[in-house]
This record gives C-alpha cells, structure tokens and sequence, in this order.
C-alpha cells in the first residue's frame, strides 16, 4: 500500500511539473498580457520593440509655397505613437525641418541601434512617416530632392522584421506605385502578428494632390489617420487598431471629405509585401491612462475639439454600438450633428480609466444663418454648418480650407474654390431683438422702444480684409407725445486680422433715421464706424462699437452731440453675442441726438 501511494504522488508530482512548464501558460510577450502594439491575436512568446522616424517640413524651397501644417501633422503621429503605439521616447526621431544629410543620418542611428540594441528572439518594428511637399519622384526636404528610391532603399536597409513605411504629400502614390502598389480599396487580412516583410501607404495616387484644411489644422489623411489611430477605426471593438482598420477608416473618410473639393477625390494608396499571416497592430487602446467611451444610442457626426480650438478627432459615429476613444488628459468640446440638430457638450478627462460620455449633457447649438454668394447650393448634408463653415464642411472656426493654385501639398479651397484658402469671416450680428432707451433729460417722451437688428463682421483675407456694418430698428416712443422711430444705415470698409481671435473694421456708409411727431425730424446721415470683435469661442463673441454720424437734413439735429468729434451725432455700445443652450445677445449703448443722451440696453435672439 505504502509503495503504491508512493507511485501516485510521484507521477502527480510529475504531471504538476509538465502542466506548469507547457506554453499555454507561458508568457513572454512584449506587454504583461501579450496584447500590446504588434499583438494582434492570443498571446505570442515573441518581444516587441518598435522604433519610429518622424519627419515634418513645410518648407519646399523657393518654388513651393510654404505649407502650415505638415510639422503639426508630424507631431500628432509622434504623439499618438508614444501614447498608444508601444514606441518608447528613446526609440523615437521626431526631424522637423530636416535636410536630406539629416534624415541619412537618423536612417544611419537608427539602423545601428537595432542591430547593437536588438535582444535574442525579439521582434523588432520600424515606422516611417513623411509630411510635406513632395512630386512624383521624390520628397523635398527644404527644397532639395529626395527620391522615392533612395527613400525607399534606406527604410528597407534597418534591419527590422516589418517596415511600415506613411507618405502624407502630392502624388505620393509614386512612393507605393514603385512596386507595383496602385489604387486600391483597403486590404483586409486576418489577426495574428506573424508577419514579416513591409507596407508602404501614401496619402494620394501618383496623379493627385494631397489636401490639408485649415478647419482641422492638418492634412486630411494624417488628420484620420490619426483619428482611427484613437479609436474611430475601431470596427471590431477590441482595444486594438490593427493597420488594416487604420488605413481602411482613412481611406473612406480622406476619399468622403475631399468629394467635392477644388482638388477633386483624393485616394490614398499601399504597397503590401508582407509575409506570413495577419496584420500589425498599430496602437492598443488599453495602453492609454484615459478613455471616452461615446454610448451606442449617439449617433452623427463627431467631432472633439481640445481646449485650443484644434479638433482632436472626427468621426461619423452609427447608433448601435458604443466606441471608445484614447484621447489625452485634457478639457474638450463634444459636437455631434445629425438629423435631429446641431448639439455640444464639454467633458473634462483628469483621472485613469474609461469615462463614459454623458448623451443628456448636450444641448442644441443654432448656427447662424449666412448665404454663400454666388455659389451653388451646397446639400443638405453641409446646410447644418456653422457660419464660418464652407460647402465642403472643411471650413470652421473662421478657417476655410483650399487653394487651387498652390503646388505641393494643395489646400482646397472655400465654397468649391469660390475664395481663398485662408479666407475667414467674423461676425456679431444681433437680430429679433428689443432696445429700451430712456433720455438722460427730460424730453417729450419717457422712453424709445425700437425692434430689429445689428450687423458688424470682418471677412476676407488676413492680414486685411472687408468691414461691413449695418442696422435696421422700428419702433415707437412712449410717454407724454408718441412718435413712430425708425432708422436704417449700412457701411463698408477695411477689416484688419489681428491674430486668430481678434478682428478690428472701420466703416463709412449711408443711412437715414428720424421720429415722426416732430420729436426728431428725418435727416440723411452718413455713418462712421470703428468696432472691435473678440472670438473667445464660436460660441462667445463679445465686441464693442463707436459710431459717429454726419448728418444731411434740418438745422434741429446739426451738432447735436458733445460726444461726437467729428460729425452731429455719436453713438457707442458694447456686447456679447452668444449660443449654446441659449442663443442670443445682449448688449447696452449710450447714444446723444439732437442735444439729448439716451441710455440703452437691448436683448433678444439671433437672427
């Protein structure tokens, strides 16, 4: 008996020790659950270590216009890579403004830290992104050549097991076409990371222009590449956006926005060589501290804005399934559009985890009503835009995108090419609203009540652009002797940029104005105006006024304001256009007629 128990634990004690030592339950992958960057299915024995080159340049030389984005491009892929994409800082080179002897020479770094640094039995990872001017043979770094073949030698020469090789610039799909790479759908593959070989992507077709939008401040492939990095490209719903997901949400999303541009389609392209089975994960959600979870009910489209005023990510979001997002610590502006309206909500990321977004926190935004001159009516998908927005709804925040006749790296341009690339159009119209006055003296009357509206913008070109002003009131005055009041001006002149959210006009014009009853006799005037606008968001615009008239009419209004400096009449003001859960403006003025003060405040909603 003795004996046989023996046995038994021994051959326990030996099948404990198989168990423990089988591969099911080793794990020696590159993070603690084998999921990370380059994992894209169960947990593999192999490490991963992904180095990463990182090169912006606006500048292409003497011939080429500058560019404004292509450095901001660079250092969102560097971001979203140190973030989620496993890439150590120390593995990264982030060249802004490079010449070609540097970007040999980080090529040359590179290449000898992978082949001293590299353990036994590691994977290892290279990512190779480029934005900036570019033509069908090449990229140009400050102005200088630097062919796709020589490009494409020194990627394939870091001694790597994948090369991932991203061209964000005009006919770079020269880049993919050089080995065959031509216009493609996106790829589909499977979801392992054995995977050897390269792929090269490129923002555009050997024949087209690549785009960039002053609306999102970045080039429109870069800009939902790096979305799709976050979490829009998300399809499959598990944490991981795999390369295939990334390049097939800015594939549709760069071909969807650039339908109707200046530039025409642009579609981007890929060279695939590589061997094996699956594809390569790109970025893990799950490495990320923080995570806006958007609940499955939200529907339209998304778009978070940073504190800054910079969209963060936009995407056209279906009701059904819920989508998380990897976004930074940070304060940001939720937008959703669809059919039921225009809505915004702000929500704060400043603690670890996921943070689900709260749908009830949103409240209905109006855009204000403008009509685009001389140009087609643009659809219903692009009518619920923003003032500020053009046909294309690439546009926003005062920035249009476009410029038909820059080479290189192209913008597109405002209204299907109707205005320039950097027109802008600032406004602070008040409108449907009320303005009690009540004279500083005592007068015939108690009170003027009057009913309509104000405008004052600037658009244009910065540094200079147009001023328009203009006001239309009725109304009555109240008390001993009743009138009926009425006033009508409009004026034109310089507008001046100054910055991005300060914008100064200074108008002349022609108007009349008058109270019957013989309280103010009707008299033709010709108005001055200088005014003030600060954008402090889209949404808040405070702005201020000093308007001073000449007047052609009776002798009773003649000189009639001590205030005034110049001309017969003066009137100063100053206020707050505003829209979010309330739309509207209010605002107060002081203005002196015919030897009489009157002190105003007036209130209402946009028209």
């Amino acid at each position: 008996m003795t004996s046989r128990l023996l046995l038994c634990f021994s051959l326990c004690a030996l099948l404990t020790l198989q168990v423990s030592a089988s591969p099911a339950h080793a794990n020696t992958s590159g993070d603690a659950g084998g999921t990370g960057p380059g994992a894209a299915g169960p947990p593999t024995s192999t490490p991963l270590r992904r180095f990463a080159l990182v090169i912006g340049s606006n500048n292409g030389g003497n011939v080429r216009e500058q560019l404004r984005y292509a450095g901001h491009d660079a250092n969102t892929i560097a971001d979203v890579l140190r973030q989620l994409g496993g890439v150590n800082q120390v593995d990264l080179s982030l060249l802004s403004e490079p010449e070609a002897r540097d970007v040999d020479r980080a090529f040359d770094a590179m290449s000898e830290r992978v082949r001293t640094e590299r353990k036994r039995g590691q994977r290892v990872e290279l990512v190779v992104y480029y934005s900036g001017h570019a033509d069908d043979t090449g990229i140009l770094l400050g102005g200088a050549h630097y062919d796709y073949a020589r490009l494409r030698q020194r990627i394939r020469d870091v001694p790597a097991d994948v090369h991932i090789a991203i061209v964000d610039s005009c006919a770079s799909g020269s880049f993919t076409r050089m080995k065959g790479g031509s216009r493609m759908p996106p790829f589909l593959r499977d979801s392992s990371n054995q995977v050897q070989g390269f792929a090269f992507l490129s923002s555009s077709s050997a024949d087209e222009d690549a785009q960039e939008s002053d609306r999102i401040g970045a080039s429109f492939f870069t800009y939902f590449f790096v979305a799709g990095l976050r979490g829009a490209a998300d399809r499959n719903h598990d944490g991981k956006i795999t390369l295939t997901e990334a390049y097939q949400f800015s594939y549709e999303q760069t071909l969807g926005r650039t339908q109707n541009t200046a530039h025409g389609p642009q579609h981007p392209a890929y060279d695939m060589h590589l061997s094996g089975t699956g594809d390569v994960v790109i970025t893990d959600l799950r490495s990320t501290d923080s995570t806006l979870v958007l609940p499955s009910a939200l529907r339209g489209r998304i778009t978070v804005v940073d504190k800054s005023g910079r969209v963060a990510v936009e995407l056209t979001k279906d009701a059904g399934e819920a989508l998380s997002l990897a976004l930074p610590n940070e304060t940001y502006s939720v937008h959703v559009e669809n059919s039921a309206g225009e809505f915004v909500a702000t929500v704060t990321l400043d603690r670890g985890g996921e943070l689900a977004f709260e749908q009830g926190t949103l409240h209905r935004v109006s855009p204000e009503k403008t009509v685009a001159r001389g140009v087609a009516h643009a659809g219903p998908e692009l009518e619920a835009r923003d003032d500020d927005e053009g046909d294309d709804g690439d546009d926003g925040d005062d920035g249009d995108a476009g410029d038909a006749g820059k080479p290189g790296k192209h913008k597109h341009k405002h209204d299907r090419g109707a205005r320039s690339p950097w027109y802008r159009h600032i406004g602070a119209s008040f409108g449907g609203g009320i303005r009690v006055e009540r004279p500083q003296t005592p007068t015939s009357f108690d009170a003027l009540v009057t009913l309509g509206g104000t405008s004052r913008e600037v658009h244009g070109n910065p540094v200079i652009g147009v001023a328009e002003t203009g006001d239309l009131s009725l109304g009555a005055t109240l008390g001993h002797k009743v009138g009926f009041a009425y006033d009508m001006s409009i004026g034109f002149g310089p507008g001046v940029f100054l910055g991005d959210n300060l914008q100064v006009g200074a108008t002349i014009g022609f108007g009349f104005s008058g109270i019957t009853g013989g309280l103010l006799e009707f008299a033709w005037k010709v108005p001055t105006e200088a005014f003030v606008i600060l954008e402090l968001s889209p949404e808040l615009r405070p702005m201020a006024y000093l308007r001073q008239d000449y007047l052609f009419g009776p002798d009773s209004r003649k000189n009639g304001s001590k205030l005034a400096k110049w001309g017969d009449e003066a009137e100063a003001g100053a206020g707050l256009r505003f829209s979010g859960k309330l739309d509207g403006f209010v605002y107060g003025s002081l203005r002196e007629m015919a030897g009489v003060r009157y002190w105003g405040v007036g209130i209402g909603a946009l028209l």
